[in-house]
């Protein structure tokens, strides 16, 4: 192998000293042996350093407080690594890297010692364990693989004390026995009454929507009109209709009129307002339908079945602890006489609001298989808040045919007004002009001499032409003012 180039030398990397402590960067670092050849290979580290301000990086970015000294004895050169020989032996994971990782978060988390932890399994105690840590515990039991694993680690006499401590502490949760099953029962029983009080509102939701619906009488004389208009609509064509689905609701608002201005539901809702309106108001009597329509009857089916599968698990973990006389079944015993009661009142509910949804359905000419809660329901949510969507748009349209009709009545008499004021204003301009006419006399026909004409002439020169009506102005003005008075009255008349 030929000797390291200058270029391939590795320069030693220094440690560097914080004032503070500083957190921790998770990345994966190369070791010197996979650098040669890369671009980290080229890198000087020290060239930006001398440029950057780590003194305000570590005021920014500090966790905790100054870091003690360093020991100038313990230095990251080459000197402290040692040779193999007196090497400290590296610890053994038994267990997929990811895997590890996650296991030593969750052991952080935990933060309670192992033996403390199995002792709280095996006697069922939440109070010990709370609810957190037993759903932790529960992503940390060992599989299959990894028991499998550890036995044939032990069994092969290895050195445990090497083994990493996440290893370790799953290596005594696999000596538990029925792990799963125990912390299974705890979470049930820790997530019972929190279920409970989850589930029961969507029951109720579910039966008070289905009785208000069905016995609605508002609704069904809203139906019969949008019957009504339907068959006007379809019979010629495809004969009359008995019924229809409540999903053609959601289609009343695509049929438009012939402008395209107002849909079918628009003419329908003012239908009613006009001659039913003791109808518009049909909503009020549909209580819990918006509450109805958020629920899943199904998933709610599912969900207490779910509640009755763990109750009869803890049921048997209890009988199994009375025959073999294990210690704390008290704790089953008194979760079963609290939870029982209550499960079994959970059942009944649930067995009437699915009678009642699919009597309601079925009264509405839907499958009660073929149809869940929050689909039905969701019909009805639609269909009322377009109902008034489109009364709110047939107010506004009719306020503006109003506005309209307003302003054509009002039209005629602005219009007269301003003729009467244009005709004023040509009087008054006729007024002024007649007003105007001749500031001078002009000459009497017994004013004419021998030698006027040439007067006249020299006189056109230094004043403009004078009408001859303007002979008598005073006269004319009176004729004036007579006439234009008559003008007035005539225009007042």
């Amino acid at each position: 192998m030929p000797p390291p180039t200058q270029h391939d030398a590795m320069t030693i990397k220094r440690k560097v000293d914080t004032k503070y402590k500083l957190p921790t960067l998770n990345w994966i670092a190369l070791k010197p042996n996979q650098v040669r050849g890369t671009i980290f290979n080229e890198l000087d580290e020290e060239r930006p350093r001398r440029r950057i301000n780590f003194s305000e990086f570590e005021e920014r970015f500090r966790i905790g407080g100054v870091c003690a000294p360093a020991d100038t004895r313990d230095t990251d050169t080459l000197a402290s690594f040692p040779s193999k020989r007196f090497r400290r032996p590296d610890t053994v994971s038994l267990l997929e890297h990811t895997r590890l990782r996650n296991i030593a978060i969750s052991r952080r988390k935990l933060d309670t010692p192992v033996e403390k932890v199995i002792a709280a399994i095996n006697n069922l105690d939440l109070k010990q364990l709370p609810l957190e840590s037993v759903e932790i515990l529960q992503r940390m039991v060992p599989t299959e693989t990894e028991q499998k694993a550890y036995k044939e680690y032990v069994a092969e006499k290895k050195n445990i004390n090497q083994l990493t401590e996440e290893d370790k502490f799953l290596m005594q949760l696999a000596k538990v026995e029925r792990i799963s099953a125990k912390l299974s029962i705890m979470s049930y029983m820790g997530n019972f009454f929190d279920n409970i009080h989850l589930i029961t509102p969507q029951i109720h939701a579910i039966i008070s929507g289905s009785s208000s619906v069905k016995s609605s009488q508002k609704l069904r004389n809203v139906l019969e009109i949008i019957l009504a208009f339907g068959n006007y609509l379809n019979s010629s064509k495809r004969g009359p209709a008995y019924g229809f689905k409540l999903q053609s609701l959601d289609t009343l608002m695509d049929t438009k009129s012939t402008d395209k201005r107002i849909s079918l539901l628009h003419y329908i809702v003012g239908t009613i307002r006009q001659n039913f309106p003791e109808l518009m108001n049909f909503d009020t009597e549909l209580l819990y339908i918006d509450k109805a329509a958020q629920v899943s009857l199904e998933n709610v089916v599912a969900d207490v079945c779910e509640l009755e599968r763990g109750m009869e698990a803890v049921r048997r973990e209890c009988d199994a602890r009375d025959a073999h006389r294990a210690s704390h079944p008290h704790v089953l015993r008194d979760f079963l006489n609290n939870a029982a009661d209550k499960l079994r009142r959970l059942r009944t509910e649930t067995k009437h609001a699915q009678d009642s949804f699919a009597s309601c359905v079925e009264y509405f000419g839907e499958a009660p298989r073929g149809c869940d809660a929050n689909a039905f329901f969701s019909l009805l949510v639609r269909f009322t808040r377009a109902f008034k969507q489109a009364d709110a748009e047939n107010e506004q349209r009719r306020r503006l045919e109003q506005a309209a009709q307003q302003a054509d009545t009002v039209d005629p008499n602005k219009a007269k007004l301003v003729q009467k004021k244009q005709q004023e204003a040509v009087i008054n301009e006729l007024k002024t002009k007649s007003q105007a006419v001749g500031e001078k006399k002009l000459l009497h026909q017994d004013e004419v001499y021998n030698g006027a004409l040439e007067d006249i002439l020299h006189g056109l020169r230094s004043e403009p032409y004078r009408r001859a009506d303007a002979v008598r102005r005073s006269h004319r003005r009176r004729i004036n003012s007579h006439r234009l008075s008559k003008g007035l009255d005539e225009l007042d008349v």
